[in-house]
């Protein structure tokens, strides 16, 4: 029988179809002249083209107006810094004066963002059509290069003429207000007599005078420095540095935390928006066998590539145990983090004991080694050494200090808990002795025992004995061997595995052997 293939069904087609022809509206006119009027060609070009540009350009100018918590923050310290210095004693003249100068420089910054402009057009957008008329590749590369320096500097521009003109229309608003609030209070003298006295009264009529004093928050400032420690000497100074200083530094740290801001919230919307080719990374939960519910298959993958692993398992399952299957629980990835990935911490024991006399080598060499990843850290925790040192600090108290000693067995013990980041296999005698270990581990996170997760092998504890099985052969009851060595080993070395390409770093040593440890005891 021969063997097709349904190349409409593949992904790659699949893919392909969705996203389309990548044309771009104008070019391919250009590229395809039909007519063999060159003129009419290139005129036709041009204005495909331009629409192109300007649809393009749309779409930029539309990202100036979302809001941004860096723009936020831009407005709010320049309408500060407006206030700080507004004269409160100024004149409707002097502000209306103050406003229209203000109108004259934006006037000249929209002057020179369109002359900006235009220039680009008329001396490289221009001429780079004209070109690619005749000469298509040379007319795509003057287009690629004036066209970026364009973006660039037009983009720029217009940013900076945007902010300009929210600024002063802020400053428009706080003015005009003012000034009415001012009219009002001005036009009720009488009644500001009457509760506040005549005084009150004078000092509201000959506010906003022309012969009125300038009075800002800014010279309010200057002033009272000026009474408390005079206009110069070491105290002055001290508390003029210090007031721009913290004005400065105010400013600056509010730069970063808004960018910050921003820069986590596009990349979580980001990543809610991008769906991959093969789905979403997911995990599920498999139980195979309905008779014995603790029994579970844990599988991880793209949604795509885990549909027919789900199926192949359940199949293979059933076919080797002879077994009912069971039923699949979805578990989301935001709920179970990808292990593998997480930071890995290490830790080592060793016997070492027996030495041949005559060579001075060890002949008895006894091992165990337990490791859990750091679920909830990840590389860029590991910048410094802050959390280093702590981490290794509390490994060295848990396990160093006086070292800790395991009695390892022959039973299989086993912990796993995958949110937390445990998965700890543990050859040691007895029961008690495996709660022991997990105990101590789970310590150095701060995290408490769950005696449901703790097995024999891969069985729950209870009804379960830890001795060997044994088994009827011939009329004979034999015991089942156990393959391992059993003795005491002693913790001697910690280490962390950060990822790929970068070196353990050793946490804890009580060998001497190892370099650069962090815990130092200091």
């Amino acid at each position: 029988m021969a063997i097709t293939f349904e190349l409409s069904e593949l992904t790659s087609r699949v893919v392909r179809s969705k996203v389309g022809t990548r044309i771009i509206k104008g070019m391919e006119e250009g590229i395809k002249k039909k007519e063999d009027n060159g003129v009419i060609s290139f005129v036709g070009w041009v204005f495909n083209a331009s629409w192109s540009l300007t649809g393009f350009l749309v779409g930029k100018l539309t990202g100036f107006f979302k809001f941004s918590w860096s723009t936020f923050w831009g407005w709010f310290v320049a309408t500060k810094q407006f206030i700080w210095n507004f004269n409160w004693n100024a004149t409707d003249e002097q502000l209306e004066a103050s406003i229209n100068s203000q109108w004259t420089a934006l006037a000249g910054q929209l002057g020179g963002t369109l002359g900006n402009a235009f220039g680009y057009i008329a001396c490289g957008i221009l001429p780079g059509a004209a070109i690619a008329v005749f000469n298509e590749p040379l007319g795509a590369v003057v287009l690629a290069k004036v066209g970026e320096e364009f973006l660039e500097e037009f983009l720029e521009n217009l940013g900076a003429l945007l902010n300009s003109a929210l600024r002063l229309g802020t400053q428009i608003l706080f003015t005009e207000t003012y000034k009415n609030v001012r009219k009002l209070i001005k036009s009720n003298s009488n009644l500001v007599k009457k509760l506040f006295g005549a005084k009150a009264e004078k000092a509201v009529k000959a506010w906003g005078s022309k012969d009125s004093k300038p009075w800002s928050f800014a010279s309010a400032t200057e002033d009272f420095l000026d009474n408390t420690f005079g206009t110069d000497g070491a105290m002055r100074e001290f508390a003029e540095e210090f007031l721009e200083e913290a004005d400065e530094a105010c400013t600056e740290a509010g730069y970063v935390v808004a960018n910050a801001v921003d820069t986590y919230l596009s990349a979580q919307m980001i990543a809610k928006q991008s769906v991959p080719p093969l789905g979403h990374t997911r995990y599920v939960e498999i139980t195979p066998n309905r008779d014995n519910p603790d029994e579970k298959i844990v599988l991880g993958g793209s949604e795509e590539l885990l549909k027919p692993v789900i199926i192949q398992t359940l199949a293979t399952y059933n076919q080797l145990g002879d077994r009912d299957l069971g039923v699949v629980y979805g578990v989301p990835a935001d709920d179970m983090p990808e292990r593998r990935y997480k930071p890995e911490v290490v830790l080592k024991f060793y016997r070492k004991q027996n030495k041949d006399p005559l060579k001075g080598e060890i002949t008895d060499k006894l091992s165990m080694q337990i490791s859990f990843r750091l679920m909830n850290k990840s590389k860029t925790d590991f910048a410094d050494d802050f959390y280093l040192k702590t981490l290794a600090d509390v490994i060295y108290h848990k396990f160093a200090s006086p070292p800790f000693k395991v009695n390892k067995g022959k039973q299989v013990y086993t912990y796993c808990d995958f949110e937390k980041g445990y998965q700890l296999k543990l050859d040691v005698t007895t029961q008690a002795e495996a709660r022991r270990i997990v105990e101590q581990v789970l310590d150095i996170q701060g995290h408490k025992v769950d005696d449901d997760l703790l097995r024999i092998g891969s069985k729950p504890i209870n009804g379960i004995s830890a001795t060997p099985e044994k088994v009827t052969i011939r009329g004979k009851v034999e015991k089942l061997p156990v393959r391992g060595k059993e003795g005491i080993v002693t913790f001697q070395h910690a280490y962390l595995n950060v990822g790929v390409n970068v070196p353990p770093i050793n946490l804890v040593d009580l060998t001497g052997k190892k370099r650069n440890v962090v815990y130092t005891g200091k």
